[in-house]
């Protein structure tokens, strides 16, 4: 008798499961570049679209090739919505176009106020880490905000009010961010990775790398800048969760490490992290 009812059983399992299934594809889907964008889009539409980011936690923009199934997956997305000048977007935005012809593409830190990172005399282009900085991802928000707006009009009141709470949890971040560096004003920190530019600009730091974009310094300037690192009395070296510890204590051995996450998708507890790590209070 039972064994009757177990086709039917698990036809019905997987008429729910199909169901469910299309309950969450059928959202229309929006596609960013790193985690810290999908925080910021996530706040902004809730459950309304399914937001996928290329590359995913753990990642690393400096190395990072999407593989073919993640510029596949661009193909149901309404939107990709860009940090612009990363290094793995202009060199794949080419596949991107042809794969996706009709397919969005927005630039999010439009508007923003880039920085040039510079080695030596070089200008190696636009610092591409805006999102360190509270004031740019407010912008990015806005520039988000004015997408969903035109993609989905329908929901643009929701998106608006979802803007407001953000924004004023981002200037929250930026106060809070303020108030732990202000004693600190005109000093210096060091890190291996220029990925603190804009953090360093908006608190009034200054940020001093061993790593330029693409080249590391040689013995010579890595000791130069050691050297102006204790003269300007820094006493923080910041480096990323996936660089080695032991070779950070070896290069700053008389100085406090702290390790921080600039891919993290949490952006406001890293953020007030980095912050704190700089102020020496974590």
């Amino acid at each position: 008798m039972i064994r009757r009812f177990i086709p039917l059983l698990l036809l019905l399992i997987g008429l729910v499961g199909c169901r469910n299934k299309a309950a969450v594809t059928d959202k229309p889907v929006v596609t960013v570049s790193i985690e810290p964008q999908r925080w910021i889009l996530d706040r902004l539409v809730g459950d309304r679209m399914e937001v996928r980011s290329l590359l995913g936690r753990g990642g690393n923009p400096e190395s990072y090739e999407p593989a073919f199934s993640h510029l596949a997956s661009l193909e149901r997305s309404r939107v990709y919505l860009t940090v612009g000048n990363l290094g793995f977007e202009s060199a794949n935005l080419k596949k991107v176009v042809a794969n996706n012809p009709n397919l969005r593409i927005v630039c999010t830190s439009d508007s923003v106020s880039l920085i040039h990172a510079t080695h030596g005399s070089h200008d190696h282009g636009a610092d591409p880490h805006v999102w360190s900085s509270a004031r740019n991802v407010r912008i990015m928000a806005e520039n988000m905000l004015r997408v969903l707006c035109e993609i989905d009009s329908e929901n643009s009141a929701v998106y608006t009010e979802n803007f407001i709470s953000l924004a004023r949890h981002i200037d929250s971040v930026d106060v809070a961010c303020d108030s732990i560096l202000s004693p600190l004003r005109g000093s210096s920190f060091m890190v291996w990775h220029p990925s603190l530019s804009y953090f360093a600009r908006d608190y009034g730091l200054t940020q001093l790398s061993l790593g330029a974009e693409g080249k590391e310094h040689s013995v010579r300037e890595t000791q130069d800048l050691l050297r102006h690192m204790k003269s300007t009395g820094a006493e923080v070296f910041l480096v990323q969760k996936d660089f080695d510890p032991t070779q950070a204590r070896a290069i700053a051995s008389d100085v406090r490490t702290a390790v921080i996450d600039p891919m993290n998708y949490d952006w406001d507890v890293e953020m007030l992290h980095t912050a704190r790590s700089i102020a020496g209070t974590e």
